[in-house]
């Protein structure tokens, strides 16, 4: 009984601990209104392949690559798509502002879906390279090379020169 809730325990302190950014992932890419069932199925597929996580370590990566499946899984589901950006930014402020934002969200969509995630884990959730790898099924290398097309991509959508991109 123990050993029950020993592992209880640290299921409730990784939910504690990652619940926030693995919700934050699925309300970005589940199907619309589905995010906080994403998340919670997102926990409940990793207690129930827990005795297969190896990867020590590096559990938030693991998490965002099951909340990846998860959301997918929703879609095909739900037989939607990516959900589109909206037309108008809330909030007001320097229209000219808004217009940049509208031009660098829509250089983001138009870029592939890999390199479009790449870039919202490493920059959006702070992923080290090889995080962002093991959570898209990809090397550390291979991470790396598409973080760097997808700012040169966005760099040109958006008329950007100069500026060669040494790190990722």
């Amino acid at each position: 009984m123990g050993e029950r809730n020993e592992r209880t325990g640290e299921a409730e302190r990784l939910v504690d601990e990652h619940y926030t950014d693995v919700l934050r992932y699925c309300r970005r890419h589940a199907p619309v209104g589905l995010a906080e069932d994403a998340a919670q199925e997102t926990f409940l597929r990793f207690v129930r392949a827990r005795s297969r996580y190896r990867e020590r370590g590096r559990i938030r990566a693991y998490l965002v690559t099951i909340a990846r499946n998860v959301c997918a899984d929703m879609a095909r589901d739900r037989a939607s798509s990516w959900a589109e950006l909206p037309e108008a930014i809330p909030g007001g402020g320097d229209p000219g502002e808004a217009d940049d934002r509208r031009d660098l969200a829509s250089a983001l969509a138009r870029l592939p879906r890999a390199q479009r995630e790449a870039l919202e884990l490493r920059y959006g959730e702070g992923f080290t390279l090889g995080e962002v790898g093991a959570a898209l099924g990809m090397s550390r290398f291979a991470a790396a090379r598409a973080l760097s097309s997808a700012l040169e991509a966005v760099r040109a959508d958006l008329g950007i020169q100069g500026e060669k991109d040494g790190e990722v």
